[in-house]
């Protein structure tokens, strides 16, 4: 493959319709370039995995990269740019919504400028809610999104949540081990974690979808949130630790609720804390298992064996738990609260250590 070779990665998850018709339109836009399409696929459900092998059997300027762990946008992106040939890397998304035509406009920036990274970015004016490419909820989180993200980049940027990128594949390759777990948009944490890099913006029009059903979900919304606040920190706390704390938070409510009812019915302080601890872990199982571990989310049999061994191995934490909670209440003249929070801190701290390495690995 020639050096000028321009390497597409394609992560996709259930594209089956639009993974044809999408090297189609790149070999057309690319008439004349050298380049290679790589799928990263997350072991998809669809067919996109056996559709994807078959045109990379049948062309040799494809390929495909299987994902059975450790799945994610990001993470996928990553592994499929990192396996390119290409000295120029092309990020862009499996639906449709992004042209390849505008891949040879990039290039002609990227080269012009020179630039290290150049990105497609989106406009979000009346034309796109027109095209019924954005809706308005989507449009209006775009917009919110870009805002706050040209803040943590520090300059700002018409669209640095874009999907569709070209970057160097030496500027990459410098960046790469300063790289987070953004799980949403690389381009964003590539342009926060070396804010020299030189990068330039292409305008264009987003897409409809060609076929299937959007990824953006209430789920999206809370893993950019997440990676916001991390970044605010200065990666002191990272993102995935950031969601447990907040699930954590939401389990103090769902804590103190059983705690008082049960001291209400005249349990004795450590029944009440025992009872309210197991039903809080349970609660945070749950939630974390839907929002903070999604990419390794556990269904059906593996989610009630997960539960089990989750209780299990936190049955060391709630024992901490509930004899900090004790002492503290008896030591501090039975003060409810304080009492509690010392046993939840405890608890907390060991709750993400066995999350992480031993339930969602």
């Amino acid at each position: 493959m020639q050096p000028n070779t321009i390497s597409i990665i394609v992560p996709v998850f259930n594209e089956v319709d639009n993974i044809a018709p999408l090297l189609e339109q790149i070999a057309s836009a690319l008439d004349g370039h050298e380049w290679e399409l790589i799928f990263v696929d997350d072991a998809s459900t669809d067919g996109t995995t056996d559709a994807a092998y078959r045109l990379s059997v049948g062309n040799e300027r494809v390929r495909l990269i299987l994902r059975l762990w450790d799945r994610g946008l990001a993470r996928s992106t990553i592994q499929g740019m990192l396996s390119a040939k290409g000295q120029v890397l092309c990020v862009m998304d499996g639906d449709g919504q992004h042209d390849p035509k505008f891949i040879p406009q990039l290039m002609a920036l990227l080269h012009e400028g020179p630039y290290d990274t150049v990105s497609a970015a989106r406009r979000l004016g009346g034309n796109a809610i027109e095209s019924g490419a954005l809706s308005k909820t989507r449009e209006k989180l775009s917009q919110i999104g870009n805002s706050i993200s040209s803040l943590i980049v520090g300059r700002r940027l018409d669209d640095p949540l874009t999907g569709f990128f070209l970057i160097r594949r030496d500027a990459f390759l410098d960046v790469a081990p300063r790289l987070t777990d953004p799980g949403f948009k690389l381009l964003l944490d590539i342009l926060h974690s070396k804010k020299d890099l030189r990068h330039a913006e292409l305008p264009f029009d987003f897409g409809s979808r060609m076929s299937g059903e959007s990824k953006l979900d209430s789920y999206i919304v809370w893993q950019f949130a997440t990676y916001l606040l991390s970044k605010l920190t200065r990666g002191l706390l990272p993102p995935s630790l950031i969601s447990f704390l907040i699930v954590g938070a939401s389990g103090l409510l769902v804590h103190f609720s059983v705690l008082y009812v049960a001291l209400a019915w005249a349990a004795s302080f450590s029944v009440a804390q025992l009872a309210a601890t197991f039903v809080a872990a349970s609660s945070n199982f749950l939630l974390n298992n839907l929002l903070t571990f999604r990419d390794r989310r556990l269904r059906g049999w593996k989610q009630f064996r997960g539960y089990c061994e989750f209780m299990a191995a936190s049955s060391i934490g709630i024992i901490a738990n509930v004899s900090a909670a004790t002492i503290t209440y008896d030591r501090l003249g039975q003060m409810i609260v304080l009492s509690t929070l010392a046993g939840i801190a405890i608890d907390t701290i060991w709750k993400f250590a066995v999350a992480k390495r031993l339930i969602w690995r």
